[in-house]
């Protein structure tokens, strides 16, 4: 059995990739591919990635090492959840650290400033895995993003390499990883809370998406991107529908908005479906969707009622 690896971390998309020829092809749905033969395929569990503390961060780090009070430095035996201090009385907030998994005390003024740290963290951790997904070395991702450099820097070393990828995927004819970036840049967005950047991106990935969710390569070695009955990731509709719902748009503006995306992308030419048709497929799924969620809700109901 050859080896095989999904190119998104979106499970229910089926772009799988040949690993040794570094070729896209289909496998059918990513769920359907594990039962043949099942006992061969092992989910892998995703590396650590270690990310450098900035100097910000490591002012907390006596704080990993020493039970003590934040405020008056009494030292605890040891602490099981927040209290209060029995020498200078003032509360105590514990929190294990996102990286080291140590215990922190804090005041309640520092929770927040830590909580942004953790949140801030996240990010520049999940800017390091996306370059390594795309095959770019953690060490380039490290010499340019440099420690002590801002969040944002983060994502913008990031998208440097990746939007680099972007012209070398249509050229081989690999849209299905083309389609990843897509996701990526979306993601970013929503990582920033670029609300309405991120709202369109994924309507962008919707448009790729419904252009048929596998790439094939054909008897004669030239790629393929077949339109099929195209199914839309929930995590894509999702967004969108929280956006929907946030911002109290119609179907009629979400269609607008979805047309003058994909129109706008400059690689719709090639793609199988036109802009117009394309809308058709993903409102179907759209709707769906939405559906199912209403039926959900509507379980959910009866089972509190029961």
């Amino acid at each position: 059995m050859k080896s095989f690896f999904v190119t998104t971390e979106t499970n229910n998309f089926p772009y799988v990739s040949k690993k040794e020829e570094g070729k896209e092809v289909l496998l059918g749905k990513v769920e359907e591919r594990i039962l043949a033969p099942q006992q061969n395929v092992r989910k892998e569990k995703r590396d650590e990635l270690e990310v450098p503390l900035t100097a910000n961060e490591l002012k907390w780090a006596t704080r990993f090492k020493n039970k003590e009070c934040p405020k008056c430095q009494y030292i605890f035996e040891q602490i099981k959840g927040d209290k209060r201090c029995p020498e200078c009385k003032s509360k105590i907030v514990v929190r294990v650290h996102y990286q080291t998994k140590e215990e922190c005390l804090l005041t309640e003024a520092e929770v927040e400033e830590f909580n942004q740290l953790k949140e801030s963290h996240s990010n520049i951790k999940w800017c390091l895995r996306e370059c390594k997904k795309y095959d770019i070395p953690v060490s380039d991702f490290l010499n340019a993003w440099k420690v002590d450099s801002k969040e944002e820097a983060a994502f913008e070393v990031m998208w440097k390499y990746v939007s680099n990828l972007r012209p070398q995927y249509i050229e081989k004819g690999m849209l299905g990883s083309y389609r990843n970036t897509v996701l990526t840049q979306a993601e970013s967005y929503n990582r920033r809370r670029m609300e309405e950047e991120a709202y369109k991106a994924f309507l962008n990935v919707g448009f790729w998406d419904t252009n048929g969710p596998t790439n094939t390569q054909t008897a004669d070695g030239e790629n393929k991107f077949e339109c099929q009955n195209a199914p839309q990731p929930r995590q894509t509709l999702k967004k969108i529908k929280e956006y929907q719902d946030k911002n109290d748009l119609s179907f009629e503006q979400i269609e607008a908005d979805y047309l003058l995306v994909a129109d706008k992308d400059v690689y719709k030419n090639q793609l199988p479906l036109p802009v117009e048709q394309s809308w058709l497929y993903f409102l179907r799924e759209y709707k769906k969707y939405l559906t199912e969620l209403k039926i959900n809700e509507q379980k959910a109901i009866r089972n509190q009622l029961v």
